[in-house]
């Protein structure tokens, strides 16, 4: 919503718009008009169409009214007014941050012609994302490696939003073959694709080993997710749309611990990086380690696909989410931070954030936090150890392939 409302002018001055949808502010003291808000000296304009789930009703004695059935709202004010936009960006003109929820920052959009993949959306953050995104009409295609699970998810969209446009399909990130056969299948059916939400992750406590002989952790919080990302390239690319195709991907701070596979010094150390015992093994460690190799991709991703808007971004600290479901510990300690910590509907915020926003569009930040610009390991900038990293995940995927190429 917009924090410029009416209620931030003193009593002699009162806003307007003109039928193009500017706003003006009329000082009935002075008896002049300026397009400048006088606290923020901001221009602002308004959507030229409602936002998404209302409409307009002219009554017989011409009154106008606004309704929003889905929430039983019915006023004589313009809905409009609470969702003025910067009139360079298109942007809302609100100021997100740690405490916005992401059905705030999609308040008034219409996502009915994008379609969007995200992957473990089963449940926590993911799931937010995926009904936030299908309550302002966007298909939502949720990616899940529990069938039942990913329906039940999809059952309970549809019961808050009965014409909600989800479904799921089966996406197991311990397979490669699985990642595979999702590709291709996706792109045999020729389906846009404008949003790839690569959410998924696993903490494990305990050293786990794939299908394909990778650390659990490696492979589905990035080498997977990086391999889908790939896999889907010609579907984003083929998509037709006034803004470009954008991949998000959630990371975190933890990325910034150290990491037992990645050293300025020595480069890539592929046993290091993906640990084939448990002796060279920190679940925290190869976690915070996944968890920086994905924006690490993201980066070169970025400087390979310039046409792909793609970004990585922190949801917040102490989630309650499902991602400490395999340690008591690890869910004691989120029961104990609940109370200082986000809501799902906050952590799913920033995601959010940078997949409908077009402000983002034209910054060159690899990783945003709090809806904000950030500033992620210095990892990331080396352009060598990014390159090598992307040049060694194609070697171990086309190992676990047999030497099948990446590109599938």
């Amino acid at each position: 919503m917009n924090d410029e409302s009416d209620d931030e002018l003193s009593s002699n001055w009162e806003m307007g718009k003109t039928h193009d949808g500017r706003i003006f502010y009329i000082d009935h003291q002075t008896k002049n008009t300026q397009w400048e808000h006088p606290i923020t000296k901001k221009i602002k304009i308004i959507p030229p169409d409602l936002p998404f789930g209302w409409k307009e009703v002219i009554e017989k004695d011409g009154t106008v009214l606004y309704i929003d059935e889905q929430h039983k709202i019915i006023t004589t004010g313009d809905p409009r007014l609470a969702y003025t936009k910067n009139p360079v960006t298109k942007d809302s003109s609100s100021n997100f941050g740690h405490q916005s929820n992401a059905l705030q920052i999609l308040y008034g959009m219409d996502l009915t012609n994008k379609t969007a993949i995200v992957t473990g959306a089963n449940t926590g953050i993911g799931f937010e994302i995926a009904r936030s995104f299908a309550k302002h009409g966007c298909q939502v295609i949720l990616a899940c490696r529990n069938m039942a699970k990913g329906e039940a998810a999809c059952a309970k969209i549809i019961k808050e939003q009965e014409n909600a446009n989800v479904s799921c399909r089966k996406l197991d990130l311990c397979s490669l073959r699985n990642v595979k056969q999702f590709a291709e299948q996706y792109r045999q059916e020729s389906l846009p694709l404008h949003l790839l939400i690569l959410n998924a992750g696993v903490l494990n406590t305990r050293f786990k080993l794939t299908e394909n002989g990778y650390e659990e952790m490696f492979q589905v919080n990035y080498m997977a997710q990086a391999y889908l990302t790939v896999g889907l390239l010609t579907s984003m690319i083929t998509t037709k749309s006034d803004s470009p195709p954008r991949v998000i991907a959630i990371s975190c701070e933890s990325h910034r611990v150290e990491s037992p596979g990645i050293s300025m010094l020595n480069g890539i150390i592929l046993d290091r990086l993906s640990p084939r015992s448990p002796h060279h093994f920190d679940n925290l460690l190869a976690y915070g380690q996944s968890k920086l190799c994905l924006i690490m991709f993201i980066a070169e991703f970025r400087r390979n696909y310039p046409q792909i808007y793609s970004v990585a971004c922190h949801p917040g600290n102490a989630i309650n989410s499902d991602l400490t479901r395999n340690s008591y510990l690890y869910r004691f300690f989120v029961t104990i931070a609940r109370p200082f910590s986000k809501s799902l509907q906050q952590a799913a915020a920033t995601p959010v954030f940078c997949s409908i926003m077009k402000s983002v569009l034209n910054e060159p930040t690899i990783y945003y936090n709090n809806c904000y610009e950030g500033s992620p390991s210095s990892f990331v900038y080396n352009t060598q150890l990014t390159q090598d990293l992307w040049i060694q995940t194609q070697t171990m995927i086309e190992l676990a392939f047999k030497r099948q190429p990446l590109i599938v």
